[in-house]
């Protein structure tokens, strides 16, 4: 079985899990209009001059502005296109959302290759695809393709990370505000964040290791009201959506025979799941500082002693490990290092 396909797998088996784990945050705020021009900077910030858009929005600290960029996500009417950049690859997408009633309305079809689409209804993502049936999930959010940083949990943030207002720029012809996010260890990346200065909507993150060298890139293309709101709900809420997929995963309560004994400060457990496959138990913890998450998933090892194995692409990596007869595999935005040091201190009762 092919590394990419493991990775499929997991990705597949955990996206509810993942999805639903954190709130989402709301706030009512007008729509801003963005002409279509494509970016040209690559360095972080320079020193644009702009005017914010109310004397009391100057007042907000860092991670008040997060937390403004979360709710005004969640609840604007808007449509943007945007690429996702890694060193390997480039992908671009359309995005719409809307809001009305207490519930989301989104959908994301990517632009490039063959077209796959997700839709959100409420609680509901939707998946559509030529290369696997359709099915749906119940979710917050649709997380695919977007930076997690959109519904974290950043109670705590300043904790484990420093923010660094460090100007202004400008991205998809808007003028935007630089906050640069740095761990206080070496343990997990470092993020550059583009908020616009007028609706605080993300329009591009860099993720960096710790020597800043650029993983992957978040960026808006262009930005723009979504043109016909009500038109747009109305088409989703009349779609016959897919059936919800039907997976065997079981909230655990009782601690698991294995035990992680080593986490990078601020991670918290939470939640874990034993998700039952072809037989076999797939059990599964899941972290996150905030930020940054990934899961421990534990299988039946079918190749004893096999050799440990490392993967990773852009921000994500995959470590796994077999011991006692079981394949430890750590999966998420955490550098190599990290992901290795967490399973190698797994210990089994």
């Amino acid at each position: 079985m092919s590394k990419e396909t493991i990775l499929h797998m997991f990705k597949m088996l955990f996206i509810g899990l993942f999805a639903s784990t954190f709130p989402i945050f709301v706030l009512a705020n007008d729509v801003v209009s963005n002409d279509d021009n494509n970016p040209t900077e690559t360095e972080p910030a320079t020193n644009i001059s702009a005017s914010r858009s109310s004397a009391s929005e100057e007042d907000l600290s860092p991670t008040q502005l997060l937390r403004l960029m979360q709710k005004n996500y969640a609840m604007t009417d808007y449509g943007l296109f945007f690429v996702n950049i890694t060193p390997a690859s480039i992908e671009s997408f359309r995005y719409y959302h809307a809001y009305e009633g207490n519930l989301q309305y989104a959908q994301l079809v990517t632009m490039d290759g063959v077209q796959q689409e997700i839709l959100q209804r409420g609680n509901n993502i939707s998946y559509f695809s030529p290369t696997f049936p359709t099915f749906s999930i119940k979710a917050n959010n649709i997380v695919d393709n977007f930076p997690s940083i959109l519904w974290g949990d950043i109670k705590n943030i300043t904790k484990y990370y420093d923010i660094i207002p460090v100007g202004f720029n400008r991205i998809a012809d808007k003028v935007v505000e630089t906050l640069r996010i740095i761990p206080k260890d070496k343990s997990r990346y470092q993020l550059v964040l583009f908020l616009d200065t007028q609706n605080k909507i993300l329009l591009r993150q860099d993720t960096l290791d710790h020597n800043g060298y650029l993983l992957a890139q978040f960026r808006a293309v262009n930005f723009t009201p979504l043109p016909d709101v009500k038109k747009f709900i109305s088409a989703v809420n009349n779609l016959n959506l897919p059936p919800f997929i039907k997976v065997n995963i079981q909230q655990q309560n009782t601690p698991f025979d294995w035990k992680v004994q080593w986490l990078p400060a601020g991670f918290q457990l939470i939640k874990q799941t034993v998700n039952i496959s072809n037989g076999k138990n797939i059990e599964t913890q899941f972290y996150s500082d905030g930020i940054f998450t990934f899961s421990i998933n534990v299988t039946p090892s079918i190749i004893p002693d096999a050799p440990n194995k490392s993967w990773s692409r852009g921000t994500l990596t995959l470590y796994t490990r077999t011991q006692d007869n079981k394949d430890f595999t750590c999966i998420g935005d955490i550098p190599v290092a990290t992901a290795k040091r967490i399973i190698e201190s797994i210990k089994s009762h």
